[in-house]
């Protein structure tokens, strides 16, 4: 028992100091010792370089299948004296520090210290709030057609990664996130989609800052709040930020005014349901009217047109478009539809075509 406790203790030892550029030089210097005592030994079958190493790597390992062994006295001397106790050090400590190496990686994920510098084009969650940012990644992970972009949850509180069952949801834990050095870590300039969702807005407003200072200008950044004069704050200084605020006040009224809005409100936003609410981005497209899609669209593809905007930022936003309305290329259209619908798998000439069929 002590014996074993020592040599535990040994191998520990051995293991957090030394390097694997040390380790691979002591096994080497252990493998020219044991073959050239096994060459003074007159062990020849053992000492043919391939047999050699293939021997040593089944004695160390403690396999042993048999199909070679010393056969001289001196031989077997060499291999119970110096190869197996020596060769057992050596491969319990290339065991340890492999185990400590898989165990530091996956603690780093863990524990939110990965490097996630050389991301791109990924979506990062800035901000923790329990039940509501679990939502939030549910959503994303739900829709069906959504590109296969990795997700970075960032935040500045001391915590393990809280959802380590979403493979496609990495974590880091960040100093701050004004520190360049962070936000080059989570890659902030090459992430093509930014939720800022803070534990109140004012933390909300300042995180929401920094993206909008340190992102691309290609990315789309989306930020939440509780009070409407943050987001107008917002709005204000960084017009490059799309934000959101609580409109509980409006859902109770128009669900007294309109009963069932409020179930319609839900599952217009939801990717758990089927039906829910899509934007795709005009490109090379010929000349036309909402009139004259929009029939076509629902007959083909189940799209239900219900807004058009002249670009991804909401401007000239247009809810329920009049049928004469010209469509161009760089507009969004906003749809219903049981999937994300592509701008690739829509041929603008057969829906025009359509509709001059009908």
């Amino acid at each position: 028992m002590y014996i074993s406790r020592l040599i535990s203790l040994a191998l520990r030892k051995l293991t957090a100091e030394l390097r694997w550029t040390n380790l691979f030089l002591i096994f080497c210097c252990y493998l020219a010792v044991v073959w050239g005592l096994l060459w003074l030994s007159n062990e020849t079958a053992l000492t043919e370089p391939l047999t050699f190493f293939y021997y040593t790597v089944v004695v160390i390992s403690t396999v042993g299948f048999g199909d070679l062994s010393p056969s001289t006295v001196n031989g077997q001397l060499v291999v119970a004296l110096v190869q197996i106790p020596f060769g057992l050090l050596i491969f319990g400590a290339a065991i340890g520090k492999t185990t400590q190496a898989i165990v530091a990686i996956a603690r780093k994920g863990m524990n939110g210290k990965k490097d996630f510098s050389t991301y791109s084009d990924h979506i990062l969650i800035l901000g923790w709030r329990a039940h509501r940012t679990k939502r939030i990644l549910e959503l994303i992970l739900a829709d069906k057609k959504r590109h296969q972009r990795k997700i970075i949850l960032c935040v500045e509180r001391e915590m393990s990664h809280p959802f380590p069952q979403m493979l496609d949801v990495e974590f880091a834990q960040l100093e701050s996130f004004t520190d360049q050095d962070e936000l080059a870590r989570i890659a902030m300039a090459q992430a093509s989609s930014i939720i800022v969702d803070g534990e109140n807005d004012e933390m909300t407003l300042s995180m929401a800052l920094s993206a909008s200072s340190n992102a691309a200008k290609q990315a789309h950044i989306s930020a939440y709040f509780h009070e409407e004069s943050k987001a107008e704050l917002l709005r204000a200084h960084c017009p490059n930020v799309e934000c959101a605020s609580s409109r509980h006040a409006e859902i109770l009224v128009r669900t007294m005014q309109s009963p069932g809005a409020s179930i319609l409100h839900e599952q217009l936003f939801s990717t758990l349901d089927e039906a829910t609410l899509y934007c795709l981005t005009l490109e090379n497209v010929p000349a036309m009217t909402v009139g004259d899609v929009f029939q076509p669209l629902r007959e083909k593809y189940s799209m239900t047109l219900m807004a058009v905007a002249d670009d991804e930022k909401g401007s000239g936003f247009k809810l329920n478009p009049s049928m004469d309305t010209l469509l161009h290329a760089g507009q969004v259209l906003h749809y219903i539809a049981n999937e994300r619908v592509r701008k690739h798998e829509i041929n603008w000439v057969d829906v025009l075509l359509l509709k001059i069929e009908n």
